[in-house]
This record gives structure tokens, sequence and C-alpha cells, in this order.
């Protein structure tokens, strides 16, 4: 995702990633336009991209990126959590896209 930014280019044919916002242990965040909904909102898509790379990590960091999405569509709209928009898998990366 890092070579979309502000090229213009559309991941999935969707999202704008407009910058990267941070990298930490187990991904990178990026800060995009989602073009596919009304108003084009700004949203926050983060991607799985863990620095340990050995199986036993990978599992690890794998399913707590689930655990993160399934947490917050299970919490819903709250105004001190940003909701969840999307989770997926493109190319053998997961993605979590959030308000």
């Amino acid at each position: 995702l890092g070579q979309l930014c502000g090229t213009g280019q559309r991941f999935r044919d969707r999202y704008e990633i407009l910058r990267i916002l941070g990298r930490g242990g187990f991904g990178v965040t990026f800060l995009a336009r989602d073009l596919g909904l009304p108003g084009q909102p700004l949203c926050v898509i983060k991607q799985l991209l863990p620095q340990h790379q050995t199986p036993d990590a990978l599992v690890r960091s794998t399913q707590h990126f689930h655990q993160e999405a399934q947490q917050l569509s299970e919490l819903g709209k709250h105004p001190q959590i940003p909701a969840l928009l999307a989770f997926f898998q493109e190319n053998q990366l997961l993605y979590l896209v959030q308000e």
C-alpha cells in the first residue's frame, strides 16, 4: 500500500491511499479516502505486516488481528471506538478498515 500513497490509484477499486500514519510491530496504518461511500469519507486501513516472520509469530499476529476485527465488530458504534468498516484478505495479506 505504501507504493500507492499520493498516486491517486485505488486499492481494491475503492480506497485512495493518502499517507502512512504509523508503523508498529504488527503492521502499517494508512490514512485513506473511501471513494465507494457517499461523501468519500476518510478512513484508516491497517495492514498486517508483522516484523517477525517466523511461523509461530505469524500465527499469533494473525490471531490477534482477527481478534481485533471481531472485537470491533462486536462493539459496534461507540463514540470512543472507531467502527469496523471492512476486514479482508488481499494477496495473502490481511487488512482492517476503520472509521
